[in-house]
């Protein structure tokens, strides 16, 4: 099943570069990836094909990522 993060970040070096190798460890393709800079935070939107409980638990652990403030995680 497609699920997309959508992922509200602080505004820092390297946090784009932190979530994708989460993704890279586990082995996953990112099938779409979006970055919009809203004042001193950035939207990300990052939509990969996984079951549901991977899912969960990846957005389990991009909560515990640095400069992550908000993870939803919606299915496609």
């Amino acid at each position: 099943m497609k699920w997309t993060y959508q992922i509200t970040a602080a505004s820092r070096p390297r946090v784009l570069m932190r979530l994708v190798q989460l993704f890279d460890q586990q082995s996953l393709v990112i099938r779409s990836l979006e970055l919009a800079l809203l004042d001193n935070r950035v939207r990300i939107n990052l939509t990969v094909e996984v079951e549901r409980e991977l899912a969960l638990r990846l957005q389990a652990k991009l909560y515990h990522q640095m400069d992550i403030e908000n993870v939803d995680l919606l299915a496609r």
